[in-house]
């Protein structure tokens, strides 16, 4: 906890503090970088942001299945005999329904599922060197297009099974014994493919939707307002009541809260943000939100608590969502 008392306002001070899991992700250098483009508010950003951030899980989920699974990723491949995809653990066991437990027919089980392992690999490697590619070339063409450059990506290195195309290792080469029983002891046994990506970090600054509250707090910035982002703020009661964006005038004697929704505005959203400012001592709040076309009614209600609604923050251009902060 600190104490907020800065000399350019004659306000009374706030009790405040930031998760220290916060705190990590947002002094992440891809974040960083990621808040230096200053467009997360801009429509078509917004969107190739996004995108990338579904691939990056794409990704992620098809590594963190190779290493649960301990040797196949995916569940299905083509059975030799025919062209209808059947799960290989089914055609296992159906395999040994059918025929005796003899040292001949267990050997050829094995070679069965050695056969599924390695097109399952082949599989997985393809779908993950195309999600990179995408994400890669879609952020390019955007580069491009805005004549930016934006260092958001992250590199992994998967090392591969020559054998049987199976993830050993990532980042860094580690001498193992492959599933498929190649005992990796040199690099020249794998090869090196990149997997371009969101970082962890990056992944939970979107899905937190911290990028709205930044890309607010980047308006505010414009206003010449003092401000912070993503605190929690003590209230008469004691109460630690999370606030998105804390705004202060640096010519005025005036502060101001803000609450970012990336949803609808709904009528338990005004009282909530209402009582925060009520018990913290903030007679002033706006609520920024992506939604379009917010009720006369819930605009009505918001008024009467000194509310305002600002909607839709990424559909409008920069100067018409500038317009509508007061500054006074």
């Amino acid at each position: 906890m600190e104490l907020y008392n800065p000399t350019h306002v004659k306000l009374p001070p706030l009790k405040i503090e930031k998760t220290r899991q916060r705190e990590v992700i947002e002094d992440d250098r891809t974040v960083v970088n990621f808040l230096h483009s200053d467009l997360l508010l801009h429509g078509a950003f917004n969107k190739l942001y996004l995108n990338i951030q579904e691939k990056s899980k794409g990704v992620l989920e098809l590594l963190n299945q190779t290493k649960e699974a301990g040797f196949i990723p995916i569940e299905r491949f083509r059975h030799k005999t025919g062209t209808k995809l059947v799960p290989y653990k089914l055609l296992a066991f159906r395999y040994l329904l059918h025929k005796s437990k003899s040292k001949k027919n267990t050997k050829e089980l094995n070679k069965l599922i050695l056969e599924a392992k390695k097109e399952a690999n082949k599989e997985t490697k393809k779908k993950l060197s195309i999600l990179s590619d995408e994400m890669q070339n879609s952020l390019s063409e955007f580069e491009e297009k805005h004549k930016l450059e934006l260092q958001v990506l992250t590199t992994t290195t998967a090392h591969i099974c020559k054998k049987c195309s199976y993830i050993i290792s990532l980042d860094k080469f580690k001498r193992c014994n492959c599933t498929c029983g190649e005992k990796i002891s040199k690099t020249s046994q794998v090869k090196e493919l990149p997997l371009h990506r969101f970082n962890d970090n990056l992944i939970k600054f979107i899905d937190m939707n911290y990028w709205f509250e930044h890309g607010v707090d980047y308006l505010l910035r414009r206003k010449n307002l003092s401000t912070l982002v993503g605190y929690y703020v003590m209230g008469h009661s004691s109460t630690w009541h999370e606030i998105d964006n804390i705004a202060e005038s640096k010519n005025e004697n005036y502060r101001f809260f803000c609450e970012c929704k990336n949803s609808e505005v709904k009528v338990k959203d005004i009282f909530i943000f209402s009582g925060k400012m009520i018990d913290i001592g903030c007679t002033r709040g706006y609520i920024f939100t992506t939604a379009k076309n917010v009720s006369t009614e819930i605009a009505r209600l918001a008024r009467s608590k000194n509310i305002t609604i600002i909607e839709g923050a990424l559909t409008r251009n920069e100067r018409s969502l500038l317009q509508e902060i007061k500054e006074s």
